[in-house]
């Protein structure tokens, strides 16, 4: 982990057993109470290596995206090299090419459907599917605070922790 903050020696083991899954929260709760610091040093030992970790998330975030970009770039030249070897084995008309190691082959693929309609609402009923319905759950919130009740819901508000 890179640190943007210095954590106290000793808060390494709490962090280590967080960052263990596989560890229970007892196990974590014995460290915490454990920690001879006063509540206010483990708190901002706590939010030290939060923004610690957020600084690692972001980082991650930023290294999944290139290498989506870099699979999709490995994905489209694979594309495009197998339609140039395609069109090319069309070209000289053989159907089946021995080339060293391997063998490429021309063959038919299984059908594919090709609407030729404009709109879905022109198919019969008997060949679409649909969704699942979804709760609308902004509006539903809406409504109850407007002083709705309803017999199959109601709302809830909860703590959380705030770091500033």
């Amino acid at each position: 982990m890179a640190s943007v903050y210095e954590i106290k020696a000793g808060f390494y083991t709490l962090t280590s057993l967080i960052e263990d899954e596989a560890v229970s929260d007892d196990v974590i709760l014995d460290a915490w109470n454990n920690q001879t610091d006063d509540l206010k040093d483990k708190f901002e030992n706590c939010c030290k290596y939060l923004k610690n970790v957020d600084s690692d998330i972001a980082g991650l975030d930023e290294e999944i995206k290139r290498l989506q970009a870099k699979k999709k770039s490995l994905k489209n030249g694979k594309d495009r090299l197998k339609k140039l070897m395609f069109d090319a084995q069309m070209a000289c008309g053989e159907k089946k090419l021995q080339c060293g190691t391997f063998t490429t082959s021309i063959q038919k693929n299984p059908p594919k459907l090709v609407l030729d309609v404009e709109s879905v609402y022109d198919i019969p009923d008997e060949f679409l599917k649909y969704a699942e319905p979804e709760v609308k759950s902004k509006e539903v919130l809406d409504a109850i605070k407007a002083g709705e009740t309803f017999t199959w819901c109601h709302s809830v508000q909860e703590d959380s922790l705030r770091i500033r």
